[in-house]
């Protein structure tokens, strides 16, 4: 019997694995802290739609209280773990007053388990 295929996300030279909560970069696993990986996860899944800071931090870190600096940081290192510089690849665009969008092309994928 085969078994059920798995959703995958792939943009620009990266594939995201949900399910084993992984961000593939080249081949190489990239390493991202859980709460990185939970903010790329919802970009991804929100990808071109304007997501607002409260909203964010309501999907990451549910039923807590946190500062709006801690995801400034988070999204910080996320830009710099996709490889993102002010001249090169944009993934994040910071809407001011508001929030984030991201803005790259995704593809969802079916992988076999």
């Amino acid at each position: 019997m085969s078994q059920p295929t798995k959703q995958l996300y792939e943009f620009g030279p990266f594939r995201l694995d949900p399910v084993e909560r992984l961000l593939y970069g080249d081949g190489e696993v990239a390493p991202l802290t859980a709460k990185i990986f939970d903010i790329l996860l919802v970009f991804v899944r929100n990808r071109g739609r304007t997501l607002e800071k409260e909203e964010m931090m309501r999907e990451v870190w549910p039923g807590q209280f946190v500062e709006e600096g801690n995801l400034t940081r988070n999204v910080s290192t996320l830009r710099k773990a996709l490889g993102e510089s002010p001249d090169g690849a944009r993934y994040i665009v910071t809407v001011p007053g508001r929030g984030y969008r991201f803005v790259v092309e995704v593809r969802e994928v079916a992988a076999e388990n």
